[in-house]
């Protein structure tokens, strides 16, 4: 019985935006001011009388202003620039709308939504500052680099900008390096990064439930949790050690062209249909749930996901039904090979239980379809995040519960239900759990990753949490 073993904590750390995936960068090896053979960073604008020039790796503006071109807008991307001297940042564009987020002289100057904005930045921002801008859909977030770590200063909301996960509006939009008066800068980039903290983690698996493995690595999906918002992120991990890399971001279409900022996926790879198969919740679209397939890999790169939503229960439909009901979250499935059945979990807000979450389980011939209910969890709780997960042999479901325990975790198999124990039990109030059972050399060892409920911003309620890695001798 897993109640028996203790899992012991193995370590714990805080990836605060220090994982990095590249989307784009200026690159200043090259003279591409004064060079007729292409153009690596077009000008959108620049006045009569700018005199600018790249030199000693650097791009510099010695009088005047110029506006250019660095990459294709992104709405969920930081952008970072390191630069001294005049005035110099960001300015964004899509169709219909512009914003700018500019230093000058110990002030951070904004323009969104046409409206002007001056800040006295940081008494500790040095003559050579670095600034980081991480957007959402309507949201730019400023952080200026301090003892080595970036530090949130300011956040503005921007109507204007609300559309831009819009592909029509991103694919036509810029982010830019503006630079004005004698001012150098050292760097400019895009990327994707892992955010204050990450939630809702979970293996990418086989169609039977087997984590898939590949050179030494599994990969994680894992919620993103911005200063606002959030994103699904793919992570691999080296397991048992602290080696994290952020390798895909995750966007959701329902098919009106927006790619949506929702997490909680739950992915397999069928390797017989050769397809990636997943259920996520679609929070951007009234907290239900929704499926799809594709046949690309998502576990690269930033990618679109097209989804179908589940189909809406009608109103006084019991909560056994397999129809959509608003709050659904954090679904789970995989084949039963020796059923011959598809196996689903969902956590629903259960009127029975003090509308508290509560497991609902199903079957089907189908991994999206015609699922029959065969089962609940325990009522008195609040379960989160479940995972199904096979221990030597014997199938469990294992989900965190309570917001009342630092750390409760259950496990329901055949024989019932039981609770994990844990020498630091950690991972906040009603934690996550995804036990993780991996062949490494001669042994199989059996991980489990958490988070907790910190909340890392304060403008955002679900920015939790920091990681909590466990391993139990079974």
């Amino acid at each position: 019985m897993l109640s028996n073993i203790e899992f012991k904590r193995k370590f714990s750390l805080t990836l605060y935006k220090n994982l990095h995936l590249k989307m784009g960068e200026m690159t200043f090896a090259k003279d591409f001011v004064t060079t007729t053979r292409g153009d690596l960073y077009p000008v959108l604008a620049k006045s009569e009388d700018c005199c600018e020039a790249v030199e000693a790796n650097r791009f510099v503006v010695k009088n005047g202003w110029v506006k250019r071109w660095m990459v294709q807008f992104f709405p969920y991307a930081s952008y970072e620039m390191t630069a001294e001297g005049g005035k110099a940042g960001f300015c964004f564009g899509i169709p219909g709308a512009e914003a700018s987020v500019l230093v000058e002289n110990g002030k951070l100057l904004l323009c969104v939504d046409g409206k002007e904005e001056a800040l006295d930045a940081p008494a500790w921002l040095e003559k050579k500052w670095t600034m980081i801008v991480t957007c959402g859909a309507g949201v730019f977030s400023v952080y200026f680099m301090h003892n080595g770590a970036p530090e949130h200063f300011h956040t503005v909301r921007s109507e204007d900008f609300k559309e831009a996960r819009h592909e029509d509006a991103f694919n036509n939009g810029y982010a830019a390096v503006y630079a004005e008066g004698e001012v150098t800068v050292h760097a400019a980039s895009s990327y994707m990064d892992c955010g204050l903290s990450q939630a809702d983690m979970r293996p990418i698996r086989y169609e039977d439930g087997e984590i898939m493995q590949e050179n030494g690595k599994i990969y994680l999906t894992m919620s993103i949790r911005m200063q606002c918002e959030m994103i699904q992120g793919i992570f691999s991990w080296v397991p048992g050690t602290a080696e994290f890399e952020l390798t895909g971001v995750l966007c959701y279409d329902t098919g009106d062209g927006k790619w949506c900022a929702d997490v909680a996926v739950t992915m397999l790879y069928h390797r017989e249909w050769k397809k990636w198969l997943y259920w996520m919740c679609a929070f951007s679209h009234g907290h239900t749930l929704a499926y799809g397939s594709m046949e690309g890999d998502p576990r690269f790169g930033v990618n679109v996901a097209d989804v179908t939503l589940m189909e809406v229960a009608k109103e006084g439909t019991p909560i056994t039904e397999f129809a959509s009901r608003r709050g659904d979250e954090d679904p789970n499935f995989f084949y039963d090979a020796k059923e011959d059945k598809w196996l689903m979990a969902i956590c629903r807000l259960d009127p029975d239980n003090n509308g508290a979450y509560r497991y609902v389980f199903f079957e089907s011939n189908d991994p999206f379809n015609g699922y029959k209910f065969i089962g609940m969890g325990h009522d008195g709780g609040a379960e989160t995040g479940g995972s199904f997960v096979k221990v030597n042999g014997e199938q469990y479901f294992v989900c965190g519960n309570d917001f009342k325990k630092v750390a409760n975790y259950r496990a329901y198999s055949k024989a019932g239900m039981e609770e994990l124990k844990f020498d630091y039990p950690d991972g906040g109030f009603r934690g996550w759990g995804t036990l993780l059972p991996v062949v490494q050399g001669s042994r199989k060892r059996h991980y489990f990753i958490t988070f907790d409920r910190h909340n890392g911003s304060e403008l955002n309620n679900w920015s939790y949490g920091n990681l909590y890695i466990f391993e139990a001798k079974l």
